[in-house]
């Protein structure tokens, strides 16, 4: 290893053979030759064949953390941080608790292992239990793919802390569909339904208003019965809003908060 003492060097990443990067412990920047097996050795060498399996399992968890986003689509932009590494690591999980199967014919099961999913928080800062503090309870009819929630009453500085400075606020629903079959089934992608129908929205409140407690009722355009290998996403936020004029609010980008709330 080699340090490169002179200042006027800011050069970071490849150059030729070597790799210069610098490390949180300094602020020197460090340069080493490039190591470690090739590309072409990772996709054809036998001595990489667990290798290989180990990244096609992690490039489909990516895969089922991506349909899950899909699911959770009308909630996505009250995140504030980027949640997808999580969501994917989640899903990883999942994968390794097919003991059935050997790596590379293991498959994700999201419905034996649903309730993993519920309270997936899409916050750090303010996270949707910080925000809305009495807990919101719901059901789901597998019938007719329909979620039932029901709102508690919501006083603000009491159990609603609002932490964004803006004059008015509402909750969001959503439902959406994932399902089995991740992995070892290639024809996952294709038979994939995502229910993105319209989310249900309360009407808009003063920040200082209580929210009387409420039983909202989110259904799909078309009810239809899940499938035992399909999950039913239930998915719940708040978002914060500002007048435009004295008829017309706007809501406000990058201000609120959301979270998977059950899974069934």
């Amino acid at each position: 290893m080699a340090i490169l003492n002179n200042k006027s060097l800011e050069i970071t990443g490849s150059l030729g053979i070597l790799s210069l990067y610098k490390r949180k412990d300094s602020d020197k920047i460090i340069a080493r030759t490039k190591g470690g097996p090739s590309r072409k050795q990772i996709q054809k060498s036998p001595k990489f064949a667990r290798t290989r399996l180990n990244n096609d399992e992690f490039g489909d968890a990516a895969k089922g953390g991506c349909f899950i986003r899909g699911a959770i689509f009308q909630i996505r932009h009250l995140a504030d941080y980027n949640f997808t590494p999580t969501l994917n690591a989640l899903c990883r999980s999942i994968f390794k608790l097919d003991m059935e199967k050997p790596i590379g014919a293991r498959i994700m099961h999201f419905s034996q292992y649903r309730h993993l999913l519920d309270g997936f928080n899409l916050n750090r800062r303010y996270p949707f239990n910080a925000v809305v503090k009495p807990p919101v309870y719901s059901s789901i009819d597998r019938d007719t793919a329909t979620a039932t929630i029901h709102i508690p009453e919501l006083l603000p500085n009491i159990n609603l802390t609002l932490p964004w400075q803006y004059p008015m606020y509402r909750i969001i629903l959503s439902i959406g569909i994932i399902e089995d079959g991740l992995g070892a089934d290639s024809g996952y992608i294709a038979k994939t339904p995502l229910l993105l129908n319209q989310p249900a929205t309360t009407g808009w409140r003063l920040a200082t208003q209580t929210y009387k407690e409420e039983t909202i009722v989110v259904q799909p355009d078309i009810p239809k019965k899940l499938r035992d290998g399909q999950t039913l996403l239930v998915s719940i936020g708040i978002e914060m809003g500002t007048l435009i004029s004295d008829s017309v609010i706007e809501r406000v980008k990058h201000a609120g908060s959301g979270k998977i709330l059950m899974a069934g």
